[in-house]
């Protein structure tokens, strides 16, 4: 899943193991928690993947929704 963070320091955000949600625009949760098990950087966006998803197409309906973390 490709990612563009808003966040000053996304490494300490999108690290192994972490959780992340998918939410929608009225923030309802659409999948979650997802931990990250790979991740890198491709020019500004974050690309993650996740444990127990192995093909793009799974995450392609999430395109274009906000990824959040808890506080």
């Amino acid at each position: 899943m490709a990612v563009i963070p808003l966040v000053a320091n996304p490494g300490a955000i999108f690290g192994p193991k972490a959780q992340v949600y998918v939410l929608d625009e009225n923030r309802a949760v659409l999948a979650g928690p997802l931990v990250i098990a790979r991740r890198r950087v491709y020019h500004r966006e974050w690309l993650l993947g996740f444990e127990g998803i192995t093909s793009r197409a799974a995450v392609e309906v999430w395109r274009d929704q906000l990824v959040a973390v808890d506080e």
